[in-house]
């Protein structure tokens, strides 16, 4: 074994390169987890970050979100009709105050619907009372649309027209059965005062027309008022004036009879003094043709004076017509005892009575219906005069309602004459409206007086002959039908509570009564 020496440098060399060997080493262990040690930092930092960013922006989007949310469900609820206070979002920014408008806006919207609600409830209550009001006004009332039909009717119409007039809303006037020549010249009145409304009349319109609704009805005279409403609405108020316009000429024919009584019955007496006093003092001074001449002229005078004194008379009786005097009395009876002067006519067969038997107790004038049955049978007898198969029917019945309630007690008298000319139907209880030649038209207006004091109703009618029957052209029909219906009832110890309460029902079915 050599052992030698190196030399020191190349020793310290060798040691050098060996502490940098051994450092080197140390260092490549070291790097490794150094390097670990980078990236689980530069990672857990990572994390943070993202986490702390993902924090950030939740508390961001919480921020702008809630507002947002808040509007969400307040336009929820607002669409659920949910109008009340609504939450509002504490902040100075724009979604704050977007917030605070949308809850004033939604305390609007309530005050607002609130409003409405009363201004609903207000009109419910004005309509319900206009609606009570109209149910209960006597006049008709119909509103027409702006296309011409029926809007609104109120029973009253319904009454006073005697037609259905409930059912037929949606429809025009002239569609309306029973109303085809009413509704031309009413719908012509409304246009007349839309294109230029007369003085006086700026605001409404008003006229009278007459109306038949059907063949076997009365014909009514109605007082038509008509005004425009918004919307092109129109208005038609009438009322049925036909009593008013016959007590009018009833009244007015009335102070014609009281003046002609006064200023012509005075002067005949003297006329007819005159006549006989002048035949008296020439009748012996005369001869021959004149003499004969001067007895037909005094008789001629003599006659047209009575006359007149009949036709005074009978005016000054229509005009002072005196005061009835009640009492409880016997239909049938009163009908016996007037028949009694047509003795002759029952025993050849012209006159027939029907009476029902058991009828109660009418309260009325002994001597008045005495007078008004002797008319009725006289101007039915007249009227058949010049009929060889002329029959005259004298008929009592009962009226009953379908529960039984007596609601009249009626007497028909019926004959198979000419029957009445239209125009006599119109007005047959005006003095002067007859059809005879030498009559004064006065028994129908006496018996209408007499049925008025004593709260009945008159009713004339023609009536229809039957197939076969009538006149051999057919031009004549089967006659005429005149009735009288007594409500007034006189009270009975045996009379049952339904038929004491029956005493009271107006004889509504004398209405529609026509001809049987």
């Amino acid at each position: 074994m050599v052992t030698q020496m190196v030399p020191v440098s190349l020793a310290a060399n060798a040691l050098a390169v060996q502490s940098a060997y051994r450092e080197y080493q140390q260092r490549a262990l070291g790097r490794e987890g150094l390097r670990k040690m980078y990236i689980g930092t530069l990672t857990l930092t990572l994390i943070l970050a993202v986490f702390g960013a993902l924090l950030l922006a939740l508390t961001l989007s919480n921020q702008l979100a809630r507002p947002l949310l808040v509007l969400a469900e307040g336009v929820r609820q607002v669409a659920r009709g949910d109008l009340s206070v609504k939450p509002v979002f504490a902040s100075r920014d724009e979604l704050g105050g977007l917030t605070r408008s949308f809850a004033a806006m939604t305390t609007q919207l309530s005050e607002a619907r609130a409003l409405v609600q009363r201004s609903v409830a207000q009109v419910e209550g004005a309509r319900a009372n206009l609606q009570t009001i109209l149910d209960n006004l006597t006049a008709g009332v119909i509103v027409f649309d702006k296309e011409g039909r029926i809007d609104t009717v109120n029973p009253g119409a319904t009454r006073i027209l005697r037609l259905p007039l409930s059912a037929c809303r949606g429809k025009r006037l002239d569609e309306v059965p029973g109303l085809e020549l009413f509704a031309p010249p009413v719908l012509q009145r409304f246009e007349l005062h839309a294109a230029g409304p007369e003085a006086g009349e700026r605001d409404h319109w008003q006229d009278s027309f007459e109306l038949q609704t059907a063949p076997d009805r009365d014909r009514l005279t109605l007082l038509v008022r008509g005004a425009a409403m918004p919307q092109g609405a129109r208005l038609m108020v009438f009322d049925d004036i036909t009593e008013v316009v016959s007590a009018q000429r009833s009244e007015a024919w009335s102070e014609v009879a009281r003046r002609l009584a006064h200023e012509i019955k005075n002067p005949l007496t003297p006329i007819q003094l005159s006549a006989e006093r002048l035949q008296h003092k020439l009748e012996s001074k005369l001869q021959g043709t004149d003499q004969a001449m001067l007895v037909r002229s005094v008789g001629t005078i003599v006659t047209q004076v009575q006359a007149m004194k009949t036709l005074v008379n009978e005016f000054r009786d229509y005009a002072r017509l005196p005061a009835a005097h009640l009492s409880a009395l016997d239909l049938n009876g009163l009908v016996h005892e007037v028949l009694a002067l047509y003795t002759g006519m029952q025993e050849s067969g012209r006159l027939v009575t029907e009476l029902t038997p058991g009828l109660p107790a009418i309260i009325g004038d002994a001597t008045q219906l005495r007078q008004v049955i002797h008319n009725l049978v006289q101007n039915a007898f007249d009227s058949v005069a010049e009929r060889p198969n002329g029959l005259v029917r004298v008929r009592t019945e009962a009226a009953r309602t379908d529960a039984g309630l007596l609601r009249a007690v009626r007497l028909h008298v019926i004959d198979n004459g000419p029957g009445f000319a239209d125009k006599v139907l119109k007005r047959a209880f005006e003095p002067y409206v007859t059809t005879k030649s030498k009559g004064t038209g006065l028994g129908l207006a006496v018996v209408k007086k007499i049925a008025d004091e004593h709260g009945a109703r008159l009713r004339i009618a023609n009536l229809r002959a039957p197939d076969g029957e009538g006149d051999a052209e057919g031009t004549l029909p089967a006659g005429a039908q005149v009735s009288l219906s007594f409500s007034k009832f006189a009270p009975q110890d045996n009379t049952s509570d339904s038929t004491r309460e029956a005493v009271a029902l107006p004889d509504r079915a004398s209405d529609t009564q026509g001809a049987r």
